[in-house]
């Protein structure tokens, strides 16, 4: 039996990912990969069989929540992913990233192009947006018709260019692949990347939600404990609604979370799930930065911080392709109807 059917609930696994969040607090990378897979949260929903607990993506929510509230120098996010990935194709390599021996990103922009040369692999091309991809040991790339290919990132031909991005902490990175050579056995089926796509939305939506939650705390101390002209600052009318608004955004986040995963859930309310947050979460820490002022620009206000991350979890989905997609969708859907009515 999982644990999933022993009584497990997901918000049980958010005090002790706040707890190992915090200690690893200074940490190098791979201090940070230690101490949350001796915690069980690199491989919370890969398989038993690679060192994993078997649980459902709605408990890695909590994990991911929590990391990123507590802004996390990991790139959680993605080696939880591609640890279950790898479980069936590569399982000694899955156990390995389970285990934090072995470290792993995610390029989620671009797309390799493949030429096979014998029993190998060559691939070629330009990759963007891979966390900490200077740090690990593997990069996961998108390839032609939804396939994907884990490259090591020390292999012959793979230039890694210097980190750029607004998160400062957990830096991107552009990778160049010239005719770099993998095992075939390295390239992942057709369609692999869409499922990743949309389990990664949910994470997004779950890191997006412990980044805004941590904005809004922010927010609500400073607004109780700052005084001016007499009085503290959520004495100011503007201020206590702008707060309300945010606690209902927060909430809204929370329930597009819960109902992509529940049993009617799919991929559209998965993509929703990921909109949600970012246009909410957005709102939530800009309107925490503007209660802070100057203050929540500086570094031991770590606000601006959240800003950054949340800006950046929205173009690694690709939130505006995505709401132009949903649009596309809507119009297509409604056409007939305006038709048959004209």
């Amino acid at each position: 039996m999982t644990m999933a059917g022993e009584g497990l609930q997901p918000d049980e696994f958010a005090a002790t990912a706040a707890r190992a969040v915090t200690a690893c607090t200074g940490l190098d990378v791979r201090a940070q990969a230690q101490n949350l897979a001796n915690d069980g949260l690199l491989g919370i929903v890969a398989n038993e069989e690679v060192g994993g607990l078997a649980l459902p993506l709605g408990f890695a929510v909590p994990v991911i929540a929590a990391a990123h509230s507590g802004l996390l120098e990991f790139p959680l996010l993605e080696t939880v992913l591609v640890g279950r990935l790898l479980q069936s194709s590569l399982p000694r390599l899955a156990a390995a990233v389970v285990s934090g021996e072995k470290l792993v990103t995610i390029a989620w922009q671009g797309e390799a192009v493949a030429e096979q040369l014998g029993g190998a692999m060559v691939l070629s091309g330009t990759v963007a947006r891979a966390p900490c991809a200077a740090k690990v040991d593997y990069v996961l790339v998108r390839m032609m018709a939804g396939a994907a290919a884990l490259i090591p990132t020390d292999a012959e031909g793979v230039v890694a260019e210097e980190a750029a991005g607004l998160d400062l902490t957990v830096p991107e990175h552009v990778m160049r692949l010239q005719k770099v050579e993998i095992p075939a056995g390295s390239i992942l089926p057709v369609n692999t990347w869409d499922v990743l796509s949309s389990d990664a939305n949910v994470l997004r939506a779950a890191a997006i939600l412990g980044s805004a939650e941590a904005c809004l705390a922010l927010a609500q101390e400073h607004a109780s404990t700052r005084r001016q002209f007499g009085h503290a600052l959520s004495y100011n009318q503007a201020i206590r609604h702008a707060l309300a608004r945010q606690k209902l955004g927060l909430e809204s986040i929370r329930h597009a979370i819960t109902r992509s995963l529940s049993e009617g859930g799919g991929l559209v309310q998965r993509d929703a799930a990921f909109l949600a947050a970012a246009t909410y979460g957005s709102s939530i820490s800009e309107g925490a930065l503007q209660i802070h002022g100057g203050m929540g620009f500086t570094w031991d206000v770590p606000v601006h911080r959240h800003l950054r991350r949340i800006r950046t979890l929205q173009a690694q989905g690709d939130a505006s392709g995505l709401i132009g997609a949903f649009g596309r969708r809507y119009i297509s859907e409604v056409a007939p109807f305006a038709e048959a009515e004209a």
